[in-house]
């Protein structure tokens, strides 16, 4: 029986599964993971961004994920 962890991606929202997630980046200690390389692209940009008080709620698809 295997475990599977499922995040959300913190610039689209999108469910990912973290075995089999496209990218992945380090921030601050914590792992972060994404649906494509565009949204990887705009969270190292401004991890900050993604990352403060609404970062629950989803935000405008990538166009990747639409």
């Amino acid at each position: 029986m295997s475990s599977t962890t499922v995040v959300k991606d913190p610039v689209c929202g999108m469910d990912i599964n973290t075995a089999s997630a496209a990218q992945h980046t380090e921030h601050a200690g914590q792992t972060y993971y994404f649906c494509c390389s565009k949204c990887k692209e705009k969270f190292d940009h401004n991890p900050a961004q993604y990352l403060g008080k609404n970062a629950a709620a989803p935000k405008s698809a990538c166009g990747c994920c639409s």
